[in-house]
């Protein structure tokens, strides 16, 4: 479980997104960073896995080890080592406390938070260009899709924003424009195929199949269509079985 939040991550209000190097005596031996998220957004990323040691509390810190590894007590490795007596820079860019939490029920997520911390262009852009776009493009077709399908969308819609999340944290290396759309794509299949509190893709009916490709389609004239179309495959592979 992720450790109570102290040391400035306030157990009632936050603030979302606050990085610090911490020591928990209990569980690791080594300084490590930690990021102050809620528990809810500990518990999507982690696939329900992980949460606050304290089951009361909204907000506490998200050690990296935990995040990136999986380990909850232990070792502290290099990727996430830091040394208590240097002072963490200053975040350049103030984002609001949602951006860390993404309830996911909106596209706002690309263009407040992602777009706002990375100013991509060009075809490493995946913010506006690709993530709003199809986010958008979903929303308006989400009508037409059975209770499975809306329910799918949802949880896929919050699934992939989360996994955007860590590129914003202040401990991470500053990620370029081409690692945030090669994270982004990486997501979409799992996203689609397991998305946490959610139904799988697989589990949809034909029409709904349908709706998903007429959405997706317009992506074959785009930068993004080798990606797109390679998480197509990748996809339906996993959904007959044959990964």
């Amino acid at each position: 479980m992720a450790s109570t939040g102290t040391m400035g991550c306030d157990p009632v209000t936050g603030p979302a997104g606050l990085t610090q190097c911490f020591l928990d005596r209990l569980h690791y031996s080594k300084y490590q960073y930690g990021t102050c998220v809620t528990d809810a957004y500990i518990r999507q990323r982690s696939g329900g896995h992980y949460g606050c040691r304290d089951i009361t509390v909204t907000y506490c810190y998200y050690p990296c080890m935990i995040e990136k590894f999986g380990i909850d007590q232990g070792p502290v490795y290099e990727d996430c080592l830091c040394d208590i007596s240097v002072q963490l820079q200053q975040q350049s860019v103030i984002l609001p406390a949602s951006c860390y939490s993404p309830a996911g029920m909106h596209c706002d997520f690309y263009r407040q938070c992602l777009a706002e911390m990375f100013n991509c262009t060009g075809p490493a852009e995946y913010a506006i260009s690709y993530g709003e776009k199809f986010c958008n493009l979903y929303e308006q077709s989400k009508s037409q899709l059975s209770q499975e399908g809306v329910r799918w969308l949802d949880a896929a819609r919050k699934c992939l924003q989360v996994a955007l999340v860590p590129a914003l944290y202040l401990s991470q290396m500053q990620p370029s424009c081409q690692d945030i759309r090669i994270k982004a794509f990486d997501s979409h299949v799992p996203c689609y195929v397991e998305p946490y509190e959610g139904i799988s893709v697989c589990s949809l009916s034909v029409s709904d199949w349908i709706i998903i490709i007429m959405t997706v389609k317009s992506s074959f004239v785009s930068s993004a269509w080798l990606e797109t179309v390679k998480a197509s495959l990748l996809t339906a592979a996993m959904c007959v079985g044959l990964i």
